[in-house]
């Protein structure tokens, strides 16, 4: 048996038994099995005691945590996903092309991108994954994202219209589209070209002459 299933094992009924507290350290280890499982596996070859092998616990320690194989599935995707670095990158279009790229890269080189396929066709039968999916892995990227457009709109860099759904929608959309429908080889260039379409739709004129839009006008040269 497993060090998490023996340590301090609780009397049946007592208060450690009805609230025992978790331990971070096996979390940690069986997310990592985890990550590293779907990297090597895939969705379909993902088991709960392929993972506790893995980690060196016993599959009860898995299950206490976890019950659905869906469910830790997604929380080990949510630590591949690209978070907020805590510094902001020059305009909004190069704070945008930086989340868009760091997207891209994290489907491309990362367990996520070979997983995704398989978790999403189980999301059409499985409402409860569904939405864990959207709570722990889309929702925090387009908050990121939200709150640069955001800022884009306050500091005049985007026009005070500007839809900022579809804007996410438009960013991430490319780098979906070939992860999950077309099988397309990645497009390195996507993450620009979706940024100055955004450009090109929202972006605002500077005064005096100044160039539209100088990421733009930086990159004009780059082969689409």
């Amino acid at each position: 048996m497993a060090p998490d299933d023996l340590a301090a094992r609780p009397q049946r009924g007592s208060a450690r038994e009805r609230g025992r507290p978790r331990h971070p350290d096996v979390d940690a280890a069986i997310i990592a099995a985890a990550v590293d499982l779907l990297g090597e596996v895939g969705y379909a070859g993902f088991t709960i005691a392929g993972v506790a092998r893995r980690a060196g616990v016993g599959k009860p320690t898995v299950y206490r945590r976890w019950p659905h194989k869906s469910q830790l599935v997604v929380e080990a995707m949510a630590t591949q996903m690209p978070g907020e670095t805590g510094v902001r990158v020059g305009s909004v279009a190069e704070q945008l092309l930086d989340y868009a790229t760091r997207l891209s890269v994290t489907l491309t080189h990362t367990p996520l991108g070979r997983v995704l396929p398989g978790l999403v066709a189980e999301m059409a039968t499985d409402p409860q994954l569904a939405t864990s999916y959207r709570t722990l892995i889309i929702e925090p990227t387009r908050r990121l994202w939200r709150d640069a457009v955001q800022r884009g709109i306050a500091t005049a860099e985007l026009l005070p219209d500007t839809d900022v759904e579809f804007v996410l929608d438009a960013l991430a959309g490319p780098l979906y589209v070939r992860a999950l429908i077309t099988g397309a080889p990645a497009n390195p260039d996507a993450p620009r070209l979706a940024v100055q379409l955004v450009l090109a739709r929202y972006g605002m004129a500077p005064a005096h002459g100044a160039p539209r839009h100088p990421f733009r006008t930086a990159n004009a040269g780059a082969t689409p």
